[in-house]
Formats: C-alpha cells, sequence, structure tokens
C-alpha cells in the first residue's frame, strides 16, 4: 500500500462528501486507501460515507477527540507507507497524491512534506500553508495585530500588505522542494516510519498548532519537512471552526500548550495574556462592531 488517506471529519458531510468525491474520482495511479474518523457528528456524516462511498473504512466515536487523537485513530489501523492528513474541507487534484508520493521517495530524508492550497477566493492567489520558522512570542503578536487591524481582504493587494503579512508570519508559497519549519494540517503528508518514531501526534492538542508541534517534533528526530508546488489542493478554511462559538478559546489552549511545551512556563503564560487581549477581546470587539454596526457577514 502506497499511502493511507486519514480525514478526520465533524459535522461537515456537505464538504467531506467533496472532499472524498476528489479522492475516488480519477482511478488512482498508485495503491491507497481512505480511513475517515467521525467525531460523533450529529448530522448524516456517518450515513453518508458507507452509503456513498463505501470503499472508505469509517471509525465512529461517540465523542469529539480532536483533530490530532483522531488521526491517530486512523494511522494506527493503516497500512500505507505514508499517510495523507486531509481536512474534510480540502478538494486535491488528480496529480496531488502520486506528485507527493514521487516527492517523499525523491527525499528519503523527508518527514513530511505539504503543498499550496489555492482558494478561489476574489484574489484567485495561491496561499501556502508552510512556514519558514516556528512561531516565536514577537511575530504570534504581530499576527495577533494583523488580525485585528487588518483592511478589508479586497484591499491588500491595493495597498501591497498581503507581501507584509507573508513576511511577517513567515509564509510562503513559491519556492519548489524547499525546507520550512511546518506545514499547515489541512493537508500534510507524512513518513510512516518518521510519523512513529515521534509517537503521533501529541493529543494534548485538541484543535489547531497540533501540526506544528508534529513538525518540530520531526526536526528534533533528524527528519526534514518539505514543501513543493508540484502540485496543489483546495482548502474551504475554518469549516468545522465557524461551527463552534469557543474557537478562540481552543486557539488559545493550543497555543498555551505549545509555548509552555517548547519555550517554558514564562512563555506560556505571555502568549496566554497577549492572546487574551487581542484575540479574546479585541478582536471580538471589532467583529461585533462589524456585525452590528456596519453590517458585515
Amino acid at each position: 500500500m502506497d499511502v493511507s488517506v486519514t480525514i478526520a471529519n465533524w459535522n461537515r458531510a456537505d464538504l467531506l462528501e467533496k472532499c472524498l468525491r476528489s479522492i475516488f474520482a480519477t482511478p488512482p495511479a498508485v495503491q491507497y486507501e481512505v480511513i475517515v474518523v467521525d467525531n460523533a457528528s450529529s448530522d448524516n456524516s456517518v450515513v453518508l460515507v458507507p452509503e456513498r462511498f463505501p470503499q472508505a473504512r469509517l471509525i465512529v466515536n461517540p465523542q469529539n477527540v480532536g483533530f490530532g487523537r483522531a488521526h491517530n485513530q486512523a494511522i494506527a489501523v493503516a497500512h500505507g507507507r505514508y499517510i495523507l492528513v486531509l481536512n474534510s474541507d480540502t478538494e486535491i487534484w488528480p496529480d496531488t497524491i502520486p506528485t507527493l508520493i514521487q516527492f517523499m521517495d525523491d527525499h528519503v530524508q523527508a518527514g513530511a512534506c505539504g503543498c499550496p492550497d489555492y482558494r478561489q477566493t476574489v484574489l484567485s492567489t495561491f496561499m501556502a500553508g508552510a512556514c519558514r520558522q516556528f512561531p516565536t512570542l514577537t511575530r504570534t503578536v504581530l499576527e495577533n495585530l494583523w488580525c485585528v487591524f487588518r483592511p478589508p481582504m479586497n484591499l491588500h493587494n491595493y495597498w501591497g500588505l498581503r507581501q507584509l503579512r507573508r513576511k511577517v508570519s513567515g509564509d510562503l508559497a513559491d519556492f519548489n522542494g524547499r525546507e520550512v519549519a511546518w506545514i499547515a494540517g489541512a493537508l500534510l503528508m507524512l513518513r510512516r516510519e518518521a510519523f512513529e518514531t515521534i509517537g503521533g501526534f501529541d493529543e494534548a492538542f485538541f484543535l489547531f498548532t497540533e501540526e506544528t508541534d508534529l513538525c518540530r517534533r520531526l526536526w528534533a528526530a533528524g527528519w526534514k519537512v518539505f514543501f513543493t508546488t508540484a502540485t496543489s489542493y483546495a482548502h474551504r478554511g475554518g469549516a468545522s471552526s465557524e461551527l463552534r462559538t469557543d474557537i478562540e478559546q481552543l486557539r488559545g489552549e493550543s497555543g498555551t500548550k505549545y509555548f509552555r511545551k517548547h519555550h517554558g512556563w514564562l512563555a506560556a503564560l505571555l502568549f496566554r495574556g497577549q492572546h487574551y487581549v487581542l484575540r479574546r477581546c479585541v478582536l471580538q470587539w471589532r467583529i461585533w462592531v462589524g456585525k452590528r454596526i456596519f453590517r458585515l457577514p
């Protein structure tokens, strides 16, 4: 078996169907299997998979166990020499899986690799999903300030601010075969040997930052993380997050765990403080004002 595709889903049957259809749409150029882990969805996700995609394996959890634990469950029963971690709100192209497998075959030191996320937005531009550096407190504060004070999306290119944001965040989109610090978990190709060496996803992270932590541990174990523009995929983004009212709380908890684990308690406390002020207070106020006064969506 060349690759096992693992998908964690929670209440997004509509997007999960598109994701699975994109995987099975083209006769496979490689041997693969698809494993869906449903985190106690209340929609028709559990019915959808066996009815419309009987070739996919379904694991049903009695409760929402989070992103990392769900993928660990799937990978524990997977047979592929590679693992393709996918979000349920993604769609891949016919060449995505074969290209990533070939890249991993050609780079034996690669523990993981990813490719650009092409989002059909009004800007129609590549969004990388890869960063050159791991998060720092300074960069995190700058990114949160951007979220609070950013102009409307359609003015980003006009003001030349998209390039500025990429410099601040360390995001990249146009370097093929480049070593990077970490890859976004929406699409993440993993070498099984490397994944098992580091013990899989840290299940202490319920949602957010688990892929950053995973890539950091891959580097620490002697593996490399790569980014290739030889292929791409589409990621809607925020599909499950928009169903929750505690998303900023979860983001803050995961960030605090990450900084405590890799930078110590002081860094974790500083992260938690700035996150509460900028994201849970100021940003939420901006969103409230936008909806109530300016009638923004």
